[in-house]
């Protein structure tokens, strides 16, 4: 999204008072595992499993969608090396990374940012065990996604071209029964976007990789933020199409007990009123624990993430700039008097629209 000055004047206002920018300032002390120029991470002081790390860039966004692209691209590249390092620090063999887009889907942060779970057999978190079935989503609905998706995808690309990107790609094998079992939305030559036969909820997506089939920590710089942009526009997608109120994104990887075959999914889930998910939310509770311990093992494994911006060398063949599909500030202009709108009043509505 461009910035208009307007915008950019109620951020640096909402910045002033940003719990998470005074973190990040070092105004208040945080548990920094992790910085570069552009992000932070650090441990949450009230962790829903131990090692619970939470990612942020430095810059304040309230939402996914006013993320310039190349901070988007630099943010959600470095997933694979953050989940590897708080995997080695942990020493677990699986990751969760969650993200809450609207309060209705748990965002209670002004300051956007995603959480980092280390995972295993026997940890005892169960928030996202998927234990039910969903409603199927209507005919009428499936064909719109089928229909819209690969547009605002192949969009895009019209837009900001990719060397790599021909068309839908090959078919690999260990995804043929995610084929056999799924309705494909959309795909290229590095993921595979489809409505699962079992879902959570109505709209209920899955986003898979096509290049690697188990860990989100073998994924490049390039194929993380394409996987990650997939699911922006997926978000985006339902949240337009179906009226979703808000959205939680959650990728699983490697084995634990809510995910055994330990294969990397992305789940994105569309979040309406009472629709019965908010078991995936925690409470926070100080830990027993002393979290100096925790923060010096995952950040003496961090030392080797780096973002690395392969565009800008001159050898370079192919590059991809990754500008997530953003909402709408608004479409109505006026207040219910028929006067114009303030820009004040159209990004209140716009992060209104977010927060449910």
């Amino acid at each position: 999204m461009q910035l208009t000055p307007e915008i950019k004047a109620q951020l640096a206002e909402q910045k002033k008072q940003c719990i998470f920018c005074k973190l990040i300032s070092g105004e208040q002390e945080a548990k920094t595992v992790f910085q570069d120029d552009k992000t932070i991470a650090m441990l949450d002081i009230n962790p829903a499993i131990k090692g619970h790390t939470l990612f942020l860039l430095k810059e304040h966004y309230p939402i996914m969608p006013y993320i310039p692209a190349d901070e988007f691209h630099h943010y959600f590249g470095l997933i694979p090396g953050l989940c590897q390092a708080v995997k080695e620090g942990m020493v677990t063999t699986g990751v969760n990374v969650f993200i809450a887009n609207g309060g209705i889907a748990g965002q209670q942060s002004p300051h956007f940012l995603l959480h980092l779970f280390p995972r295993e057999v026997g940890d005892g978190f169960f928030n996202f065990m998927f234990d039910k079935k969903g409603e199927p989503l209507p005919a009428d609905k499936v064909q719109m996604l089928t229909h819209n998706f690969p547009i605002m995808m192949n969009n895009h690309f019209g837009r900001n071209p990719a060397p790599w990107h021909k068309g839908s790609g090959e078919k690999p094998g260990f995804l043929a029964k995610i084929y056999e079992t799924s309705t494909t939305l959309y795909e290229d030559e590095k993921v595979l976007a489809v409505l699962p036969n079992f879902s959570l909820a109505p709209g209920h997506m899955e986003i898979h990789s096509k290049v690697e089939e188990f860990d989100i920590d073998k994924l490049s710089i390039e194929d993380s933020a394409h996987l990650f942009y997939t699911a922006s526009f997926a978000a985006t997608a339902v949240f337009e199409g179906l009226g979703a109120q808000g959205t939680n994104i959650i990728l699983k990887s490697g084995a634990s007990e809510d995910n055994p075959t330990g294969k990397l999914v992305l789940h994105v889930l569309p979040r309406m009123p009472n629709d019965g998910l908010d078991k995936m939310l925690w409470k926070p509770t100080p830990p027993q624990y002393d979290l100096d311990k925790i923060k010096s093992r995952i950040k003496d494994k961090t030392w080797k993430v780096k973002y690395t911006d392969d565009s800008k060398k001159e050898d370079k063949k192919e590059t991809l700039v990754v500008e997530p599909e953003v909402i709408k500030i608004s479409d109505n202009k006026k207040t219910e008097n028929n006067q114009p709108k303030t820009k004040e009043e159209e990004i209140r509505d716009a992060i209104r629209s977010l927060h449910g």
